[in-house]
């Protein structure tokens, strides 16, 4: 008998707010142009991030602001490590989320490179366990 399943329902759903102020590397997997929000049809980047501090995986997760699709397009294949943060907010405007890049910091470096050294394989299924950090382009929001 053959086995069915049903469509996924898309990826791993990350609030910014529970990762705030933790160390993430963000694997950037596609850049997924025109999908419907509540603001129209915008483009998104799909990533794997992985929260050091939860220790968490959160698989396909959907990221849909500009600053995110510009910061992480670029990064694609890569791997980026940072730290969630707030930016300031715009007069009648949400503080938009962001993401710090750590590459240059050597205590993230180190702390980053031990956790993939001991998770890469289950994680991300990389062959090299200390693949260079890149940092995003500039700070994004997610």
């Amino acid at each position: 008998m053959t086995q069915f399943q049903d469509p996924s329902a898309g990826g791993d759903s990350l609030k910014p707010a529970d990762v705030l102020g933790h160390l993430l590397i963000v694997r950037p997997l596609e850049h997924v142009a025109s999908i419907p929000t509540s603001f129209g049809d915008k483009d998104a980047i799909r990533c794997d991030v992985a929260d050091l501090d939860a220790n968490e995986i959160h698989r396909d997760v959907l990221g849909v602001p500009g600053l995110l699709i510009g910061g992480l397009k670029n990064s694609i294949g890569g791997v980026v490590l940072a730290v969630m943060s707030q930016g300031t907010a715009k007069p009648g405007q949400s503080a938009p989320w962001m993401l710090e890049g750590k590459a240059g910091d050597p205590a993230s470096t180190t702390r980053a490179e031990q956790w993939l050294a001991t998770n890469s394989a289950a994680w991300f299924g990389l062959s090299d366990p200390t693949p260079a950090a890149t940092a995003p382009a500039a700070a994004v929001v997610i």
